[in-house]
């Protein structure tokens, strides 16, 4: 849902900022007034073209900036997008230079036009402007026509066929190519495993024997230091077993005059034994270290080998031990080359069976939704003056499997008759898109993600009681989702819980647009009469006016509608700065 928008120095814009909530909020005013500037600003938001022609003269650049609520779609682009979470709204802003060069800013954060139309894909759709009609969009159509018919699950079905699919090709690639390449292949595996197998290294030998050349290549100079810690530890007068035999004598005989002296004695009495054994050690470890520049030799040697053989394949040698047994599989794999792909092949033609299996299941789902998605909307068109208008989803099987079926799927429209219905986004004129994107829209209003719809002027070649069907399909998708509609018909407007005046005025000798939020009462009720009456707002349409509103209100069961929206939501908030 688009929480707010603040647009400056756009057209004829100087600054405004505008907060929606939920529901449907109606923008009206004069022809030229500005109201679809502020459609065209929004559309930057979306990852729209820039023109430098839109900032306004005598100004360097301009900015528009929309806070968005972070719905769960958005959080997930977000991630996948490498871009800051901030909480609960997201805050785009989009700056156009005069020189024609511009930035993209997401929750503060730079990014690129193509990284802010990703992440804002979907989030809004404007009906009018082809460029940013998601629904027109034919890509999204299979989509559109899966969420519809809650194929979620027969797709998933799919997939994971067409994944086991996958893995079996890739294996089968793996062993296949030229018969040369996979005799090359094997001799040059065979050439590494037998390097590995000549040396035949063990888990953690590399540290083991980097610790024998160390104590090997130190032998004479360990073998002298031992031997005089164990000279100072037993062997002269002044030795430190000697001394801490005397100082256990004298404690022992101090003990039999005071008995707190005894822990003394115990802790001489252990520090002697440990000393008396380390002694020993030392002795052994004397006696049992010898120079062997033969062996010394044999460890660097060996040391040196393992480096080797390391560094070639680049990597450690516990890696190395891990690459000799993929080796010997992948060698294994080769020779007996010709029957594995024999087994794969058949395995194969099973899953791709049940893949095709599977795929025409969805096709048949797809086929069948795609009857009850398009009946929806031709009544939805019909009540909206286009009783006469072709629709048609268009479920078209390729032989070929892909991660989505093996469907194209696409929308096909034609506004008169007699006229063949066409891909969507080549036939609807402005006002015709925005009638097709609100019976879609009705039709979808359970399964679609969209957070926010755009109608502009989706009430034009309208009037009388259609005019009025409009209003209340408008309101029965605002339902669903938040909606702004700019609006010519008084009818669509009385249906608003928010509405927006757009109205041109001078500041100085420069004209400027401004937004002025109408409150509940006689503000709306006049902006209403004015447009039945035009220019000139009589007792008589403002009477209309009331009665309008009056009719609206009976037509929804509703009672009078708050400023604050639904559940308190804020709408409609403005500042306007100079």
């Amino acid at each position: 849902m688009l929480l707010g928008l603040r647009i400056s120095n756009v057209a004829v814009i100087e600054e405004v900022e505008v907060a929606f909530g939920a529901g449907l909020t109606v923008l009206t005013g004069e022809t030229g007034a500005g109201k679809s500037i502020l459609v065209d600003a929004l559309g930057l938001l979306l990852g729209g073209r820039a023109d430098a022609d839109v900032i306004r003269a005598g100004c360097e650049e301009a900015s528009v900036e929309g806070v968005f609520a972070r719905t769960p779609a958005l959080e997930t682009r977000l991630e996948e997008l490498g871009l800051p979470d901030l909480g609960e709204e997201v805050l785009v802003r989009r700056v156009l230079g005069r020189t024609g060069r511009g930035k993209a800013y997401v929750n503060g954060s730079l990014v690129t036009v193509g990284v802010l139309g990703k992440l804002t894909r979907g989030a809004v759709d404007i009906a009018g402007q082809h460029e940013h009609v998601s629904l027109f969009d034919s890509g999204l159509h299979r989509v559109l026509l899966d969420r519809y018919g809650n194929l979620e699950d027969v797709l998933a079905a799919f997939f994971r066929e067409y994944t086991g699919l996958r893995e079996m090709d890739a294996r089968m690639e793996a062993l296949g190519g030229d018969e040369a390449k996979v005799r090359e292949r094997a001799e040059f595996l065979r050439f590494q495993l037998d390097e590995i197998t000549r040396l035949d290294p063990e888990a953690d030998e590399d540290a083991r024997l980097d610790a024998e050349r160390k104590r090997l290549g130190g032998a004479e100079k360990l073998k002298r230091h031992a031997s005089e810690a164990e000279l100072l530890v037993s062997g002269e007068e002044q030795s430190a077993v000697e001394t801490v035999g005397r100082a256990l004598g004298l404690v022992h005989e101090s003990v039999k005059c005071d008995a707190t002296l005894a822990p003394v004695a115990q802790a001489l009495s252990t520090a002697l034994s440990e000393l008396e054994e380390a002694q020993r050690r030392l002795n052994r470890y004397v006696e049992g270290l010898e120079s062997d520049p033969s062996r010394l030799a044999d460890v660097e040697e060996r040391l040196d080998a393992l480096k080797r053989l390391c560094r070639k394949h680049g990597t450690h040698l516990e890696g190395l031990l891990k690459k000799r047994g993929e080796i010997e599989v992948e060698l294994g794999t080769l020779e007996n080359r010709k029957e594995i792909l024999e087994e794969l092949a058949a395995d194969r033609r099973k899953v791709e069976e049940r893949a095709r299996k599977a795929a025409a299941a969805l096709t048949r789902a797809r086929a069948a939704s795609a009857v009850t998605f398009a009946a929806q909307v031709r009544e939805g068109l019909g009540q909206l003056a286009m009783g006469k208008a072709a629709f048609e989803v268009r479920v078209t099987p390729s032989d070929s499997l892909r991660p989505d079926g093996m469907d194209d799927v696409e929308f096909f429209f034609s506004a008169n008759p007699g006229e063949p219905p066409r891909a969507l986004a080549k036939v609807a004129s402005g006002g015709e898109a925005s009638r097709l994107l609100l019976a879609l829209k009705k039709a979808l209003a359970d399964s679609d993600g969209g957070g926010c719809y755009i109608l502009d002027e989706a009430d034009a070649g309208v009037s009388g009681a259609i005019a009025d069907v409009v209003g209340r399909m408008i309101k029965d998708v605002s339902s669903h989702r938040q909606v702004l509609c700019i609006t010519h018909l008084p009818q669509v407007a009385a249906y608003a819980d928010a509405h927006l005046l757009i109205r041109k005025g001078l500041k100085g000798e420069r004209t400027v647009s401004e937004v002025v939020v109408l409150d509940a009462g006689a503000e709306r009720t006049r902006e209403l009469a004015r447009m039945m009456s035009g220019v000139e707002v009589t007792r008589e349409a403002l009477g209309a006016a009331e009665a309008l509103v009056r009719s609206a209100n009976r037509a929804l069961g509703t009672r009078a509608r708050r400023e604050s929206g639904p559940e308190g939501a804020p709408r409609g908030r403005l500042r306007r700065t100079a």
